[in-house]
Order: C-alpha cells, then structure tokens, then sequence
C-alpha cells in the first residue's frame, strides 16, 4: 500500500494538466517501511525531449539532488510517478523495461486535460512484472 496526502495527489494532478499533451515525471520520497508512505514529491523536468507524448526520463543530475535532499532528512527515493497522456494508468513496455525493484511507479492517466486516474504499481523481479498496489490518500 502506498499512502499519499490528499494535497500531493493535488499537486500531481496539476502538473499532469499543465504537462498535458506531453508526459511528467517527478520523484517520491518518504519512508519505504511495511507500509510506504510518500512524505514530499518533487517534480522534475522530463528530460526525453523527443517522445515527450509517450516517454520520460529522469536526469541522473535531478535524481542525486534529490536522493541527497531526502536522506539529510532521514527520507528516501521511494518511488517514481510519471503520466501517460490519453493512455491508460498501466506499465507500457517502457516502463517495464526501465523498471527497478522496490520502488513504487505512480502512473496518471490523463484524458483531454480532464479525465484523471491515478494507480501505483511496483516491479516483482522474480516473476518479471509489474503488480498493483493500493494507493490510499490521507489527509
């Protein structure tokens, strides 16, 4: 289970409508105990200027900045959220290519700007695909 604030889903929601037609990506940091709970997001630019509408990338530069963010406050990288422009919520095979164990992969689905489905999914190494996990917004 992934437990996200109702104002960070807020936040991501807004950055899914203001990226739109193209994709988002940002990072989630927290505590990655039995239950992960997302503490802080931080948006970062997608660094895949070329299929913006169907790909992202995280700049290695952005994810060390925020890694040494998180762990001076006793945080870590905890999983990845990105939107799939009118795609659904699930792992394209991009994302299951690109994928690392353990984290959670937060994917929005967004349809023309208004229809908006947030689900989280986390990588089984072993079995090679991606299972869903509950996303439980608190406030």
């Amino acid at each position: 289970m992934l437990y996200v604030s109702k104002n960070d889903l807020n936040i991501i929601k807004n950055e899914v409508i203001k990226s739109y037609p193209s994709e988002c990506c940002g990072l989630l940091v927290g505590r990655n105990a039995a239950e992960k709970k997302v503490v802080e997001i931080y948006p970062v630019q997608n660094k895949n200027t070329e299929r913006t509408h169907d790909r992202y990338e995280i700049s290695g530069k952005d994810f060390m900045r925020v890694d040494r963010s998180a762990s001076k406050k006793g945080l870590q990288i905890i999983g990845i959220y990105h939107s799939h422009p009118d795609h659904p919520a699930v792992p394209s095979a991009f994302d299951k290519e690109n994928a690392w164990s353990s984290y959670s992969y937060m994917i929005i689905s967004v349809e023309k700007r208004e229809d908006i489905e947030f689900r989280s999914w986390v990588f089984n190494e072993e079995r090679k695909l991606f299972i869903e996990e509950k996303i439980n917004c608190i406030e």
